[in-house]
């Protein structure tokens, strides 16, 4: 996961957050916050492709075809509920950091 490699590459920036004020709970909606934001720019760009797709199967192809407004808006909820799914594990990993140990590393 992408989330997970994310907190492993910044362990220092998070220890050095953490020791200047930041909580976990900061941390982890910070992480969240990432994961939801990546998973929204796919959902997005998913979407984008489907409905070029979309468009063309109606220009080219002999099937009717219609874009729902609602499908849409659904696709894009689930990509930030699968965002914050698949983040909440690298958040709450990151947040439980041990500040000192995070400092140390290379």
């Amino acid at each position: 996961n992408i989330m997970l490699v994310s907190v492993t590459e910044r362990i220092r920036e998070i220890g050095l957050r953490m020791a200047i004020g930041a909580g976990p709970r900061q941390i982890q909606q910070q992480f969240l916050a990432e994961a939801m934001m990546i998973s929204l720019g796919g959902g997005i760009v998913g979407i984008g492709l489907g409905v070029v797709g979309t468009l063309l199967a109606a220009r080219f192809g002999s099937l009717p075809v219609e874009l729902n407004v609602q499908v849409i808006a659904l696709a894009t909820g689930f990509s930030v509920a699968t965002g914050l799914f698949f983040g909440f594990y690298p958040a709450r990993k990151a947040a439980r950091l041990d500040p000192i140990e995070a400092l140390r590393q290379q």
